[in-house]
């Protein structure tokens, strides 16, 4: 090919890459490669053939890979960012929380487990002994059995959200809070909740 055809040439590897990392992994077609450089589907078709035979790429059969983009992780869980704060402090009094959006996150990031995500910003110094601050985006599963020690998102019957450890003694279980400097009395949030989610996973600003 001509000079300026390898230009072109380089200039669509480098659109590959660009594309695929803004689109979880996801490879242009032809069509869009066509779109992005003004030329039509089948000259698109045919620059990916030669530079396939050149090794600039792989492009076998209509799909197209490079080395980029065989190492993004295209399995994705959605979380559902939730417009309203988890308390770790007192409960929240408001409890008409909803998605406002939602964003894909690995799934390894998650450690594999499967269900419903959701996400929801910390308010309050409640769990700071646990490394959870005010501010902090805690993403928890929407599954509500939890074990022994593990931290969930709890609604407390009229009052509303609350970030707490959940624990178990003789008489049931209870919601703990881990700020190490409260006394047991301020740390101990009752009896009366339901779980809705157990957190997974902190996203902290540095």
């Amino acid at each position: 090919m001509r000079s300026k055809d390898k230009s072109l040439m380089e200039k669509i590897r480098v659109f590959v890459d660009d594309f695929a990392m803004s689109h979880l992994g996801k490879a242009p077609s032809t069509r869009e490669i066509g779109l992005e450089f003004d030329i039509n589907k089948a000259t698109a078709y045919r620059y990916l053939v030669r530079m396939s035979e050149l090794g600039m790429l792989q492009y076998t059969d209509g799909e197209l890979h490079t080395e980029l983009i065989d190492k993004i992780n295209k399995e994705y869980s959605m979380v559902g960012a939730i417009d309203a704060s988890v308390p770790a402090g007192a409960p929240d009094m408001a409890d008409d929380a909803y998605v406002e959006e939602y964003f894909p996150i690995p799934s390894s990031f998650l450690r594999g487990q499967k269900g419903k995500f959701y996400s929801m910003p910390v308010r309050g110094e409640s769990m700071i002994s646990a490394g959870i601050d005010d501010g902090d985006i805690v993403i928890f599963n929407d599954k509500c059995e939890p074990n022994e020690g593990d931290i969930v998102v709890a609604y407390i019957d009229g009052e509303g959200n609350t970030l707490k450890r959940y624990c178990t003694d003789k008489k049931g279980s209870y919601l703990w809070a881990e700020n190490e400097s409260w006394s047991d009395r301020k740390r101990m949030f009752g009896r009366k909740f339901t779980v809705r989610g157990i957190a997974v996973k902190v996203l902290k600003d540095l």
